[in-house]
């Protein structure tokens, strides 16, 4: 019986935490995206470290003419790990015309954020401080829901924020053609 009532207990709880996590508004719109302050200007450079503990900068994959998808994702989202998929086809489709994915984890476990990699076969680039919602790309960039991403051109300048599959698509198909 009380396991039953713990169950029960999480699923009420993670009901309320979900679209709270996920940014939206109790009336179901979409809340303001505080990242749109970044859209045309240069991104911010970070360290943190690799799936197998090296130290990496931002700088290494952003700026360097090709257009990159910093997406912050964590491996316990839901949403993100349901929306990967896609970005995986997104990024087998168009990564040898010039297109790359610098994925953020969120998370705070390492072997559960390289369990989700491995199991997702999230082939890009992938960075994190395991520092969860204290991480200093949340500072920085001021994500305030997962997942969610920054598009940046080849020169180092943000473009979009929160930008979906299907627009990222026809960004990709405009700038580097299919």
């Amino acid at each position: 019986m009380k396991k039953k009532l713990l169950l029960w207990t999480m699923a009420l709880m993670w009901g309320l935490v979900c679209p709270a996590v996920a940014g939206n508004g109790a009336n179901g719109e979409e809340d303001e995206d505080p990242m749109q302050v970044f859209v045309g200007k240069q991104y911010t450079d970070l360290q943190m470290k690799d799936l197998n503990g090296q130290t990496h900068r931002l700088s290494e994959y952003v700026g360097k003419g090709k257009w990159v998808l910093i997406d912050f994702w964590a491996s316990w989202c839901g949403p993100c790990r349901e929306e990967l998929p896609e970005l995986v086809k997104v990024y087998q489709a168009y990564h040898s015309n010039g297109f790359e994915v610098v994925g953020i984890s969120l998370d705070d476990d390492a072997q559960a954020w390289q369990k989700a990699v491995k199991k997702m076969k999230l082939s890009w680039h992938h960075l994190s401080d395991l520092k969860g919602w204290d991480s200093k790309a949340v500072e920085t960039y001021k994500v305030f829901g997962i997942p969610t991403n920054l598009l940046v051109n080849p020169k180092g300048k943000i473009v979009a924020s929160n930008i979906d599959i299907d627009n990222l698509i026809d960004k990709l198909n405009e700038v580097l053609g299919n």
